[in-house]
């Protein structure tokens, strides 16, 4: 079971983009949302139609607006004839005024059936005036899924609505949720103008912050009848970075280890053990492998390229890296940047490098090279010796007795602590990993030691 945007407790989240968007909606703003796949335009959109909503944020004035929801996937068939259906069909089932309105009816009965072609772009023009005249309030249509139509229909009906919008002004807004900006879907064509109107409010959407993901995770447990420890919110936020369709498959995994414990789980030490443990499942679960790749396909050429170079070690084009922060793909992070998550790291580190720079994590122990998707590294005699002994027991935990032997010698047992061999590892994930914060080739096993990740 997973949780949505709104939740059925009453309580809200995404407070920190509802609230602003809906100031920006009253000041008779256009905007346009854009945000990589299922990190929830969707279910914003759908709170944004919420009257209630709109009461809460704007008190008295809030009763004013009429937002509409429009699916495009509830679109019968891509054209324009099509879109100008679902937009009157949207309209009649906003209100129960709507629903009455006689020439509402007529228009949409007659954009149904028409007599010629004509009566198309005639028919919904008499929809919208009719709906804009029969009552004060100010329409807000919300167009959600808006990434196919706006690339394939006539650029006319976008001509068309421009024009209402010029129309009637303050009386009628426009919301978008898309992929990537209308500009970059549709360039060089009429529908520009249409853009027009949102060009200076993009709002790119975020994954989730960490409050809502607390949230997310005490209301996930309370319906499912699991206990959520301090320690989950850690690690689900680590591999998520807030990201909902994330969110629910880690939830999901989290959710299924946790009714096998028979209540037998605790926090503290024990339960890194166990959070641990769900590392593997996250890795080879199907569903989040498919969020991966529906993110990395969000993402425009030119930004995979960049991506690419940037976990192998590499320096991308920093107006691209721009682009990629400023649409929450990547964050920036003691002034560098990484993936806003763990899962979405490793998809790219295992799965898209590779493809470009060849292997990951290589060790030539004859010529003493190291190198990383294909690239040499420079290390230290004792950064060699440690990644040389990780490397010959890949893929199994190598405890700190094992590393003080084979870095330093039997002579100096007892003279390397604990705090010495960590500040050796950090080191060496400093010149290894793409996300030293976040490593993916030298994990740490907590208690145990240190385990090199070779596929």
């Amino acid at each position: 079971m997973t949780t949505t945007l709104r939740q059925t407790d009453g309580s809200n989240m995404r407070q920190n983009d509802v609230g602003p968007i809906i100031q920006l909606l009253n000041s008779s703003h256009c905007v346009e949302i854009t945000g990589f796949s299922n990190v929830g335009k969707s279910s914003l959109m759908r709170v944004l139609a919420h009257a209630d909503v709109w009461l809460q944020k704007l008190g008295e004035e809030g009763s004013t607006f009429l937002p509409v929801y429009i699916d495009c996937n509830r679109m019968l068939e891509m054209t324009e004839q099509g879109f100008y259906e679902l937009v009157l069909r949207c309209l009649r089932e906003s209100s129960a005024a709507l629903a009455e309105n006689q020439e509402l009816q007529d228009a949409y009965e007659s954009l149904v059936a028409p007599a010629n072609v004509f009566q198309v772009p005639l028919s919904f023009s008499n929809g919208l005036n009719a709906a804009l005249h029969s009552s004060e309030f100010k329409l807000i249509l919300l167009f959600d899924e808006f990434d196919e139509p706006f690339q394939q229909i006539d650029s006319r009906v976008f001509l068309n609505l421009r024009a209402k919008k010029d129309r009637y002004g303050s009386r009628l807004v426009f919301v978008t949720a898309t992929v990537l900006p209308l500009a970059a879907l549709r360039p060089g064509d009429h529908s520009g103008e249409f853009g027009e109107l949102f060009s200076h409010h993009p709002w790119h959407l975020a994954p989730l912050a960490r409050h809502d993901v607390e949230q997310y995770l005490r209301h996930f447990a309370a319906q499912n009848g699991v206990v959520a420890f301090n320690e989950d919110l850690d690690f689900v936020y680590q591999w998520t970075g807030g990201h909902p369709g994330y969110l629910a498959g880690v939830s999901r995994i989290l959710g299924l280890a946790e009714a096998t414990l028979d209540g037998d789980s605790e926090g503290g030490q024990s339960r890194f053990v166990f959070l641990r443990g769900l590392i593997d499942r996250l890795r080879g679960d199907l569903t989040l492998l498919t969020e991966s790749e529906k993110i990395w396909n969000s993402c425009t050429t030119e930004q995979q390229e960049a991506l690419r170079l940037l976990f192998s070690g590499l320096e991308p084009d920093d107006s691209t890296l721009s682009q990629l922060m400023k649409q929450h793909v990547l964050v920036r992070e003691r002034e560098e940047p990484r993936a806003f998550c763990r899962l979405f790291a490793e998809y790219v580190l295992a799965h898209q490098t590779a493809a470009t720079f060849g292997e990951g994590l290589r060790v030539d122990e004859g010529s003493g090279e190291v190198t990383v998707g294909g690239r040499a590294i420079d290390l230290t005699q004792l950064e060699f010796r440690l990644i040389r002994l990780l490397y010959r027991m890949s893929n199994s935990i190598v405890d700190k007795y094992e590393i003080v032997e084979g870095v330093w010698g039997d002579e100096h047992m007892l003279d390397v602590d604990d705090a010495r061999i960590e500040k050796l590892v950090s080191r060496l994930r400093q010149k290894v990993e793409p996300d030293p914060s976040a490593p993916v080739y030298i994990t740490t096993v907590r208690g145990r030691g240190y385990r090199l990740v070779i596929d």
